[in-house]
């Protein structure tokens, strides 16, 4: 049998890709390596952003794609694919547009500007009640709509193994094997479509990739750079590892796993908008080496990855962990845990520690005691003159006088990785020389964060266009 198109991974890009290509009356096959679709959707915040989507319009928000457009630019300095950006969100506020009418529901606070990346002008982010499970929500019902009515097959526990061309050097054969099964299964195709996502998930590739940068990954377990390996060895080009930066916040947990995450343990150090620091943050030698309240998200990223071993201890008092807001409420450190939290698991996590004084903190963190102790003593002095002459900080309300003294390991994590696979207008996968390998396209992270936002994250700009993109190319792809 001979399919229309042929989806090799089932996230949120290859799913769209799928539905609309079905909706469109192709024979479509999809191989999915895990047992389940969805992909990262199951862990994501879901966010994404659109220029000129109705609801903005409902909000009064004036907004277009060209304006959008100028403000990733304008964010990531006019680098990544200007083309691919384009294309995304000029599709951008349709996608957003199609998951409303089928039953998606916004948060109430959308549209709204995020200040965890450098923000838009304007409110433009948008995101579910269910967060990336709002969106999945959406696809699975479109998706069961495709299966029941013939037009899609899925193969879950599945990974394919090659991808052949035929003698007019066009793909048009996957082989693959599903889990548990020997032999190998072969399927011809019109289209091959790769959406098999990042390689933050293997620390192989991604130490082949980025030699000099330290890993702890929170990125999906399938993220493993499979797909674009197997690419690369057809002769695809690879682009835009040079952009790489890590997402801020991360407590390795399990404790040496080189693994965090996103959802249950993360540390709210994005930017310094959403929470006053009552903590000072010290590198690997002891050193302060920013104002904690740094607004902008970008430079944060980016004197953070230029510390030894891309961390930082959080260091702060008991009255800092005490402090509530004006209004009772809590503001911790790690997104969602309590005091109580906190403290019993202070001393369980070779991350989290405590000591009476700062030097004993100091040695029980690994820290330069010298250092940390001239440290304290800089930014007591700080507080004490409501001057921060190093750095410029200016929340300066919590001197370190109070023991017991605590401090938290954070790490510049990987939540998505920037470079991936090179791909022309129309999706198609490039070779090293820019010529198409005829019959295979790509959408999704395979392309690498760094062609849809560029060096910089920008709002919306990964999942969006893993949506935007595949819809697009699924209603193109024509026998």
């Amino acid at each position: 049998m001979m399919w229309d198109v042929v989806v090799i991974g089932a996230g949120a890009a290859g799913m769209s890709c799928a539905i609309e290509a079905s909706r469109c009356g192709r024979r479509v096959l999809v191989i999915e390596r895990s047992d389940r679709v969805g992909g990262a959707l199951h862990w994501s915040g879901g966010h994404l952003s659109a220029a000129g989507c109705r609801l903005q319009q409902r909000a009064g928000i004036q907004d277009s794609p060209e304006q959008h457009f100028r403000d990733i630019l304008e964010i990531n300095g006019h680098t990544g694919d200007e083309e691919l950006i384009r294309l995304s969100v000029e599709e951008a506020p349709k996608t957003v547009d199609w998951l409303e009418d089928n039953g998606f529901e916004f948060a109430p606070e959308c549209p709204r500007i995020v200040y965890g990346h450098v923000p838009y002008r304007v409110a433009r982010t948008v995101y579910g009640v269910r967060k990336g499970l709002s969106v999945l929500d959406v696809l699975l019902h479109r998706w069961e709509d495709c299966l029941s009515k013939g037009r899609l097959r899925v193969l879950p526990s599945t990974a394919v193994v090659d991808v052949l061309a035929s003698e007019g050097k066009r793909y048009d054969t996957v082989l693959a094997r599903s889990e548990g099964a020997p032999e190998l299964l072969r399927f011809q195709a019109h289209h091959i479509v790769f959406a098999t996502g990042g390689y933050g998930a293997s620390r192989a590739f991604f130490n082949h990739k980025h030699p000099q940068v330290p890993l702890v990954s929170a990125a999906y377990p399938t993220a493993d750079g499979n797909g674009i390996a197997l690419l690369e060895q057809k002769g695809a080009a690879f682009r835009f590892a040079e952009y790489h930066l890590p997402s801020l916040g991360g407590l390795e947990t399990p404790p040496g796993s080189g693994l965090t995450d996103f959802n249950n343990a993360w540390a709210m150090v994005l930017t310094g908008v959403y929470r006053p620091p009552r903590e000072i943050y010290l590198n690997a030698e002891g050193r302060r080496f920013m104002a904690e309240d740094e607004p902008n998200a970008d430079t944060r990223e980016r004197r953070v990855a230029a510390q030894p071993g891309w961390f930082f201890w959080a260091v702060f008092d008991q009255a800092a962990l005490d402090e509530r807001l004006l209004d009772g409420s809590e503001s911790p450190l790690l997104i969602g845990w309590s005091r109580e939290r906190f403290i019993d698991a202070v001393g369980q996590h070779p991350g989290l520690r405590r000591a009476d004084t700062i030097a004993d903190l100091a040695r029980s963190c690994g820290l330069p005691v010298a250092s940390v102790v001239e440290e304290v003593k800089h930014f007591n002095s700080a507080v004490a003159q409501g001057v921060d002459e190093r750095f410029g900080r200016t929340y300066l309300k919590n001197a370190l006088t109070q023991p017991p003294f605590y401090g938290v390991k954070i790490h510049a994590a990987t939540l998505v990785t920037f470079g991936g696979v090179r791909v022309n207008n129309r999706l198609e996968v490039l070779d090293t020389a820019g010529k198409p390998l005829k019959g295979i396209y790509a959408i999704g992270e395979i392309l690498g964060l760094g062609a849809t936002s560029g060096n910089a994250f920008c709002s919306g700009m990964a999942l969006t266009p893993a949506l935007s993109l595949g819809r697009w190319l699924g209603q193109r792809l024509q026998t």
